[in-house]
């Protein structure tokens, strides 16, 4: 993997233009731009992080990659859209606090007027422990570093919008829409999600002592989950210009994990399955150009006794954004 990774950002949005027939005039709530051109300028900063806890002992490690912020140019038209980001160099007092990250991160979405879908790929390589002082006395500036460790991470999601006459899921995350009036919408949909975390030595960064490291005796666990996702998202519009959104979707199902312990001993248990996928917007409309701000936060969780498992998929954007009418 290069230094400086390319991250590429695929937004294809959209498959009809049509809206179903109904009493309602969509037009009093959402404005369509899909078919015009959109150009934008944005910076991006994602991450995948993992928290594991072990119930016995009360005590949780927190790994995280070192984080980078990526500066991106995109485009959508005809309700089709790609980005490219490239990330940004690090300082160098960066990589020695946190370490070297190594990153492939691709995501993509496709959004119409009723139905929506989300993909990522994701594969970390490089992770620093951000609590050191939860398990030993920790002075140094620089925070202990498990350079080895993996964790891949993919997934597919797709969703409903029951009420996609009066609601825009595309004005608060795409902006090729313009929500003209407050309106929000239930969903329900679909997920599958992959996760395997790896290291050669364990979990336990190597500048802790043996002491330390029986708290946490795993190197490696995999998961598999799929199940059926019911949310809602609500997009408020003030003063016609202003746009504050949000989506709120858990997923409930059924998921499948293997661990490996450090004295490769091996466990697989069948659980049901629980994440949650948060999304927040704001934007703010100029005559012809627009100013956005975007996040989303993907929390998965197993249980292993005695262990649980938290990871978290992040994603920030800010937006500077040209619409050619």
């Amino acid at each position: 993997m290069n230094k400086y990774l390319f991250t590429f950002f695929i937004l294809i949005s959209g498959t009809s233009n049509l809206r179903a027939q109904s009493p309602v005039d969509s037009a009093e709530y959402i404005i369509d731009y899909s078919e015009k051109l959109l150009l934008r300028i944005y910076t991006i900063t994602k991450s995948n992080s993992l928290t594991i806890n072990n119930t016995t002992v009360g005590k949780s490690l927190v790994l995280k990659p070192n984080g980078q912020t990526n500066l991106g140019f995109g485009f959508n038209y005809k309700r089709f859209g790609l980005g490219l980001a490239i990330g940004l160099p690090k300082s160098a007092d960066s990589n020695s606090k946190y370490g070297k990250t190594k990153r492939i991160d691709m995501q993509g979405s496709i959004y119409g007027n009723k139905m929506g879908g989300d993909g990522f790929f994701q594969l970390y390589e490089g992770y620093y422990n951000s609590n050191p002082n939860d398990f030993i006395t920790w002075t140094s500036e620089s925070l202990p570093q498990n350079p080895t460790m993996r964790i891949l991470s993919f997934g597919l999601s797709g969703f409903y919008l029951f009420n996609n006459e009066k609601y825009s899921y595309r004005a608060a995350f795409v902006r090729d829409e313009v929500q003209k009036r407050s309106a929000g919408s239930f969903l329900l949909g679909l997920f599958a999600n992959y996760d395997e975390a790896y290291t050669d030595n364990g979990f336990i960064p190597q500048d802790f002592p043996d002491s330390a490291r029986v708290k946490i005796d795993l190197k490696e666990f995999a998961t598999f989950a799929f199940g059926v996702t019911v949310g809602y998202a609500h997009n408020f519009v003030i003063k016609e210009k202003l746009v504050l959104g949000f989506a709120i979707i858990p997923g409930f199902g059924y998921q499948h994990i293997n661990i490996v312990h450090l004295n490769d001993d091996t466990g697989i248990e069948d659980q049901p399955a629980g994440q949650l996928l948060t999304r927040i917007a704001a934007g703010y409309e100029f005559n012809k150009f627009y100013l956005g701000l975007t996040g989303s936060i993907n929390f998965r969780n197993l249980n292993f006794n005695p262990y649980e498992f938290q990871l978290e998929t992040q994603q920030f954007r800010v937006i500077f954004g040209k619409r050619f009418l």
